[in-house]
């Protein structure tokens, strides 16, 4: 079928469609923040590319998150506007679990990590029964101060995530390294399987994951009440 999928959770945005003979066409973006400018002429590239109009997909799949705050907005706001407009079905994935494809298929634990600041992890943790099979979630995906996650490391565990794209983190011996960035390939991946199992989600009311609430959202509640009054005009 024709799926378009986007992830925007990491500073290297992925924009990729599959048409129905199974090929991948796929839209570069730049990396350095620049999602909200160059997010939607990437998807008008990559429909033009695939010959393909938007009224011509069956759906789209969208990284959820956790990650960038922004990105997260910009990507999950293109992707319900197309929705909407087409009259097509969406589902949001999570991004650290594309992330996690990038790990060996004989890796039997994987750990993903994004940066979300103050010295702490989003931790998603996954595991196979045996090589080659599908990964599955190990709980759900959690906050951690950076050295806890580092201690709890096992040995042979894969780690990676645009977490390491800021972070001097020196992990233990014995935990290996894969690539830290969602790939075109592995996000439509996960896209087809998850559409598989038939979960859709409702334009109106999917939001990205978060987990906390941003550090502006901490200082304008930590601001004295009459100023927040003052500001709000009342």
């Amino acid at each position: 079928m024709n799926l378009l999928a986007i992830d925007t959770s990491t500073p290297f945005a992925v924009v990729v469609v599959s048409r129905e003979d199974g090929s991948l066409v796929v839209a570069s973006i730049d990396s350095g923040h620049k999602h909200g400018r160059q997010l939607v002429p990437a998807i008008r590239k990559v429909l033009q590319e695939a010959g393909l109009r938007v009224s011509d997909l069956a759906g789209v799949a969208v990284g959820l998150g956790p990650g960038s705050y922004t990105g997260l907005r910009i990507g999950l706001t293109a992707a319900k506007t197309l929705a909407y407009a087409a009259g097509i079905p969406l589902v949001g994935l999570n991004s650290l679990e594309i992330i996690a494809q990038n790990a060996p298929a004989d890796a039997h634990r994987i750990s993903v990590v994004a940066d979300a600041q103050r010295d702490e992890l989003y931790v998603a943790n996954f595991a196979r029964v045996f090589a080659g099979s599908s990964l599955e979630a190990v709980g759900p995906t959690t906050i951690e101060p950076v050295t806890q996650w580092m201690a709890s490391l096992l040995p042979e565990t894969v780690c990676l995530g645009p977490a390491f794209d800021r972070s001097l983190m020196v992990i233990p011996e014995g935990v290996l390294r894969a690539n830290d960035h969602p790939t075109p390939e592995h996000l439509m991946e996960l896209a087809h399987r998850v559409w598989q199992t038939g979960k859709r989600d409702d334009p109106w009311f999917l939001e990205p994951v978060y987990l906390r609430r941003s550090a502006a959202e901490d200082l304008w509640d930590a601001r004295p009440t009459s100023t927040r009054s003052a500001s709000d005009g009342r």
